[in-house]
């Protein structure tokens, strides 16, 4: 899997930490974390290697502080250009939390796309420790 971000925060918390494996991102200076730059709507986008069945996508928060940022989270399936809805996260999250989206079934995409939906003049920053994806070829 790859992944890319709508900004890097600091260029150092890149896309890829997001599909790295590592799912215990105690502090920030580990630079285990992707990470956005404070703005709107800010987004993470995996991409799978092939298009198949997304039953669920689970979100990794970061557990060393900030967890509350991760609120209002949108997840969408990419499939063919357009995308398709697997849920909605009011939150706010703790630090820590897994926060789990179930997707409806026979969805099938190439990837997800999780974005926080900023309020109306307020900026947010995007920052996940994990996102892991599950389902079929």
């Amino acid at each position: 899997m790859t992944a890319s971000l709508s900004s890097v925060y600091g260029r150092i918390f890149n896309a890829s930490y997001a599909v790295d494996g590592i799912t215990e991102c105690l502090t920030g200076v580990d630079r285990n974390l992707a990470c956005t730059e404070n703005q709107t709507n800010p987004w993470l986008k995996v991409n799978r290697n092939n298009t198949s069945t997304v039953d669920r996508v689970l979100i990794y928060n970061r557990q060393d502080c900030c967890g509350e940022r991760l609120h209002e989270v949108r997840v969408d399936v990419i499939d063919n250009g357009r995308n398709v809805s697997c849920g909605f996260y009011q939150g706010p999250a703790a630090n820590g939390d897994r926060i789990l989206f179930l997707c409806e079934m026979e969805t099938r995409g190439s990837g997800v796309i999780i974005s926080i939906l900023s309020k109306d003049g307020p900026t947010d920053f995007l920052s996940v420790c994990e996102v892991e994806i599950y389902g079929q070829s």
